[in-house]
């Protein structure tokens, strides 16, 4: 079996978690996002031209997941998002108009619009790809157990947790809830409505262990807590309403810039720690790595769409199309853009014999349109790419997506 990391038992299940919903997402006729039927013309022309002169930049935050985004009890916000939104914000010249998030409704208000930009840890998630469109990820994170120092002998590894007299504490409705599910399908999971009362569950003994993610859980360490070995990884974007496609390439560009100049390494080590630096190739890389994964964690609902409509995996005229497609959106190098495809096609159609039965399927172009959203990003990071040796390249794909055949060629293809 030619596996990659991303087709864990975690990655399986959360695909089988999220396919129901990709079945109420209508086609796209003209390759673009789903149309807003309910609005007339005149408020949708209106709404358009609001969106290229905006008063403000809307930004979501939950404020509750420190270090990349909190608020005090006097409604002083910081975290590394804050940081970024608020320099981002400056350098183009808008207010801030703060939206609170949760992450209950984190899905349904990027649907309806409901700001235009997230900025708040969100991990990049298969199934939001299909409702919105991402950034480039700009930090590295795992999903950890932290334990009682007295009960780290009981509990030394994440699999030791998975049983039924285990009781694990993670905040509801986010990324974290459905890894916890996903992973300790045995466990009692407790999901917390307050993301501070997770640790205070932990502490107070009313759970075994919490759940949480590497730059958040170091806030929570103490002498009397321990934490496990990460059992994911997981990369951390801004997510955008689909309409923002022209806010997402400005905000795309100006994370390179920052990465760049330094400005953007200096707050990750500043929030995240010195584990946590990178330099701007390094950030490529990491980005290039995250949206191949980001790809290849929709193929399975690609498969299953197929297979409803008998449909074979293979699809030689599919395939020309993505490959023309790509060496138009990368004019500066479009020989390798076709070389990297080349070998992403591959890597799909692997993962697509390799994966289960879904129980529903997704419209197939709906799907489309979302690997298009992922790889009009993927492409623009192959237009400015900075150079880097294979060797390089090798460590960055392997970290997200693990080692194999494929990884070794794609590695080839994106050094010089």
């Amino acid at each position: 079996m030619r596996a990659f990391r991303h087709l864990s038992r975690v990655a399986v299940v959360l695909a089988l978690a999220w396919a129901a919903a990709c079945t109420s997402i209508p086609p796209s006729s003209n390759g673009g996002p789903p149309p807003r039927t309910h609005a007339p013309a005149a408020a949708a022309a209106a709404s358009a031209a609001a969106k290229a002169t905006p008063a403000a930049l809307r930004v979501a935050s939950s404020g509750d997941y420190a270090p990349f985004s909190s608020i005090d009890s006097q409604g002083v916000r910081s975290g590394l998002d804050i940081e970024v939104a608020e320099r981002f914000a400056h350098d183009v010249g808008l207010p801030l108009d703060w939206v609170p998030l949760t992450w209950a409704n984190i899905d349904a208000a990027t649907v309806r619009d409901g700001f235009d930009v997230a900025m708040s840890g969100v991990t990049l998630r298969p199934d939001r790809a299909l409702i919105g469109r991402y950034t480039r990820p700009m930090a590295t994170t795992g999903a950890v157990a932290v334990v009682r120092a007295a009960d780290a002998g009981r509990f030394a590894t994440p699999d030791a947790l998975d049983r039924p007299d285990v009781r694990l504490a993670v905040n509801s409705g986010g990324h974290l809830e459905r890894v916890t599910r996903a992973r300790f399908p045995h466990a009692v999971i407790l999901p917390q409505s307050r993301n501070a009362a997770v640790p205070l569950t932990l502490r107070d003994g009313r759970a075994d262990a919490a759940i949480s993610d590497t730059a958040e859980a170091h806030m929570w360490l103490n002498a009397d807590l321990v934490e496990l070995p990460p059992f994911t990884v997981d990369h951390k974007g801004y997510l955008l309403p689909i309409e923002q496609a022209g806010l997402a390439t400005q905000l795309d560009a100006w994370l390179r810039a920052r990465e760049a100049d330094g400005w953007l390494n200096a707050a990750r080590v500043r929030w995240l720690g010195q584990e946590a630096s990178m330099d701007a190739a390094s950030a490529a890389r990491q980005a290039v790595a995250a949206l191949i994964r980001l790809r290849l964690d929709l193929m399975p609902a690609v498969v299953a769409a197929k297979r409803s409509a008998n449909l074979p995996i293979e699809d030689r005229a599919q395939e020309a199309r993505v490959l023309e497609r790509v060496r138009g959106q990368v004019p500066a190098d479009p020989g390798r853009a076709a070389a990297v495809y080349s070998v992403l096609i591959e890597m799909a159609k692997a993962v697509q014999r390799d994966a289960l039965p879904l129980a529903t399927a997704p419209p197939l172009d709906s799907v489309r349109v979302a690997i298009g959203r992922i790889d009009e990003t993927l492409c623009a990071e192959l237009q400015s790419l900075p150079a880097s040796p294979q060797a390089a390249w090798q460590s960055a794909l392997s970290r997200t997506l693990g080692e194999s055949p494929d990884v070794a060629a794609l590695s080839r293809a994106l050094a010089y």
